[in-house]
């Protein structure tokens, strides 16, 4: 009688083992080996739903063979961001007032670096402030015509920032550049770049970029309009590895 309980407990242990085993044979199939295991051999996937840094269509400053690549993810409606390319003179005072060695960076980083060949700037949209579409707009028409159109607009748009919401002033600020006003207005009425808008404005979100601006040097992400000696130092680090 006692040999037989203890057949019996030994038993249940056992459907009890096994069933735990089971188990986790179950789960480990479902969580592709808790994880442990990637598809494809490569452990270095992006996460689902995760974007990289790509240049794709956005505007670019600089040789495209440069050492260094900074991404700023932008809005022309941002003050910090017009400050940042030099242009708010009433937030560029608040920030001197807080730090009296405070420099744009932008400015600085095109005349110490791009225009020497070591940096490349690329420039992408994201909604921080949310009314500075229509300027977006127009300033990848201009670049479609002309680069150099771009990069002249950047900064008379940030200089006229409280017009940026309102397409046709950004318009007019076009056509003070020179813009082919036929072919600009044909393709804003094509829509061609509401939906680059759009997937730059994701490709930031999806890289923490959670306020303008936001930079990546080579990946390494600086918040907000920093002085550019914070630039300086990480661009020149970049350089000496």
């Amino acid at each position: 009688m006692i040999k037989e309980q203890i057949d019996i407990n030994q038993s249940n242990k056992a459907l009890w083992i096994s069933g735990i085993v089971i188990g986790i044979f179950v789960i480990a199939l479902i969580t592709n080996g808790f994880g442990l295991f990637s598809n494809n051999g490569n452990n270095n996937q992006i996460p689902q739903g995760s974007i990289p840094l790509l240049i794709g269509e956005s505007p670019v400053l600089g040789d495209e063979n440069a050492p260094i690549t900074i991404y700023t993810f932008s809005d022309f409606s941002c003050p910090y961001c017009a400050a940042a390319a030099g242009q708010n003179q009433e937030v560029i005072a608040q920030l001197k007032s807080s730090s009296p060695s405070w420099e744009a960076p932008i400015p600085n980083i095109i005349e110490d670096y791009v225009n020497t060949g070591k940096v490349k700037l690329v420039f992408k949209y994201s909604s921080g402030h949310g009314t500075g579409a229509p300027a977006h707009i127009v300033s990848l028409a201009l670049y479609d015509q002309d680069p150099k159109l771009f990069w002249e607009f950047h900064d008379l748009a940030f200089a006229n920032q409280k017009d940026v919401s309102s397409l046709d002033k950004m318009k007019s600020l076009a056509k003070e550049l020179g813009a082919d006003m036929d072919k600009l207005n044909e393709d804003i009425k094509n829509n061609n770049y509401n939906s680059q808008l759009q997937a730059e404005d994701a490709m930031g979100a999806s890289n923490t970029v959670d306020g303008t601006p936001t930079f990546f040097v080579n990946g390494k992400k600086v918040s907000g309009a920093q002085s550019y000696s914070v630039f300086k130092n990480l661009i020149d680090q970049e350089l000496n590895n």
